[in-house]
């Protein structure tokens, strides 16, 4: 609904610019909104009385209000060519010129005073101008993002084992061995506060009392045999006596020659007792060997769903049971089951343990007495899973579980996150018991056989020297 309000003739294309009093939609609101208020404002008045008689008269003011805005407010001025081009807009573009020359033909001429020069070519012109259809512009593609070519990265070359080796070892190197250089290297002469010196260093790497006094009493008695007064020379002295302390014991792996091989594996909690199982069946299974896990961990929650997760990732079938069953009658079907399925390794994990609980020690008696009388002389390897970070308590550890089982080897976890990987040399002397494994990093391939002399060649190595030659092979 429209109403024409004046014309005006004043536009500058010639076009008459026509006003016209658009009831748009919100102005209809507006007006209905007032016009509610108001009635409102009676209805109250009538119906309480004068007692409301300012609520009513405020509501019906703003009612009356909003009739007046809706009213009284200007209206915008409409412009016919305005019309025109937002219809056109709606239009293709050959439909908008015919429409265009159209509307050219029928406007009003207006009388004016034209020169007869001017007159005369005007009517010259066609009547109807020829009209130019132009053809449809299609729209512009969007550019697609260029998205920035990544140089090829190279991949990094495969560390040697030798090399994984010294990496793991460099806090100990650097806070042990090089403490050791600094005191021998940066001193003239052979003194007792050297040797005492010597002999704190030893202390804060962890090395132990007892092979800390053993290392001091050799060096003492070379010293005095052999009258040395080079320092240079206690250093050499100290890596060939630990040397000695490392190769006192075999440290190779044993298996059964006539069917299948039991391990065992036993610490307390959180030492990494699951992964270094699950480390050492890829090992295992590398070299060809046909290996079965056992969920003994019957205790901690969720603990047989984590190795059978282990199991499926380095590819070897986990012989589970219910959680809080009994862990010996597991062990019992898991060493017949893989018999059964002629398996050269069975490795059975245990639920940890702390050192200190009789019951739970007595337990892993009862475990080790199944696997004994249900393999053939098994199990052939019970390995004690130790953390290097906790130092001298990993000795004590040690002690207790020795006195429980027969250990057969250590496994020494997370070396590469300390520097007091002097515990090594402590817990073999401790328990009269090899490192068999150790373990220097978190990937699945940085659980490495102890070879001593590989060892301690990568222990006192040179941090200067850039390449290093070794015989280890990557698995």
């Amino acid at each position: 609904m429209s109403e024409e309000l004046q014309k005006t003739p004043a536009a500058t294309d010639g076009n008459p610019v026509v006003y016209t009093r658009q009831w748009d939609e919100s102005r209809i609101i507006v007006l209905l909104i007032g016009i509610s208020l108001l009635i409102e404002g009676i209805l109250i008045y009538y119906q309480a009385g004068p007692s409301q008689i300012i609520v009513a008269g405020v509501t019906s003011l703003a009612g009356l209000t909003l009739l007046l805005f809706a009213w009284l407010v200007p209206f915008e001025a409409f412009d016919d060519t305005t019309a025109i081009d937002a219809d056109d807009k709606k239009a293709p573009i050959s439909e908008r010129s015919a429409e265009t020359a159209q509307i050219s033909d029928t406007r009003p001429v207006e009388l004016t005073s034209t020169p007869v020069a001017e007159k005369a070519a005007v009517e010259a012109k066609p009547a109807v101008e020829p009209v130019v259809v132009e053809k449809a512009v299609e729209p512009a593609k969007i550019a697609e993002p260029v998205v920035p070519v990544k140089p090829v990265e190279e991949p990094e070359p495969e560390l040697s084992w030798f090399q994984r080796l010294k990496n793991g070892l460099t806090k100990t190197r650097t806070g042990f061995v090089g403490k050791l250089k600094k005191l021998v290297l940066g001193s003239t002469k052979i003194n007792d506060d050297l040797l005492d010196e010597l002999e704190e260093a030893l202390f804060e790497a962890d090395v132990g009392v007892k092979t800390t006094q053993e290392l001091l009493t050799y060096l003492h008695k070379k010293v005095d045999e052999e009258d040395i007064t080079d320092p240079e020379k206690i250093y050499a002295i100290l890596r060939d006596q630990l040397r000695g302390m490392l190769t006192r014991y075999s440290s190779t792996p044993v298996f059964n020659p006539n069917g299948l091989t039991v391990f065992l594996i036993i610490g307390v909690n959180g030492v990494g007792k699951t992964t270094t199982i699950a480390k050492l069946a890829r090992r295992f299974v590398k070299e060809g060997k046909k290996v079965v896990l056992a969920a003994g961990d019957t205790f901690r929650a969720a603990a047989i769903d984590q190795i059978s997760i282990w199991g499926e990732r380095v590819g070897v079938e986990v012989i589970r049971g219910s959680e809080g069953g009994d862990p010996g009658a597991l062990v019992f079907d898991a060493i017949h089951a893989a018999k059964k399925r002629e398996a050269d390794l069975l490795i059975v994990d245990t639920a940890g343990r702390m050192h200190v609980k009789a019951n739970l020690m007595a337990e892993l008696k009862k475990v080790q007495k199944i696997a004994e009388k249900e393999s053939d002389g098994g199990p052939h390897e019970i390995l004690l899973v130790l953390d290097a970070t906790t130092g001298q308590n990993a000795v004590q550890q040690a002690k207790q579980f020795k006195e429980a089982l027969p250990i057969s080897g250590l496994v020494v976890t997370k070396l590469d996150g300390t520097a007091k990987g002097g515990v090594l040399f402590a817990v073999e002397e401790q328990i009269s018991a090899p490192v068999k494994f150790i373990g220097v990093g978190e990937k699945m391939d940085d659980l490495m056989p102890f070879e001593p002399e590989q060892f301690l060649e990568a222990l006192f190595a040179d941090d200067s020297e850039k390449t290093k030659q070794s015989d280890y092979q990557v698995l």
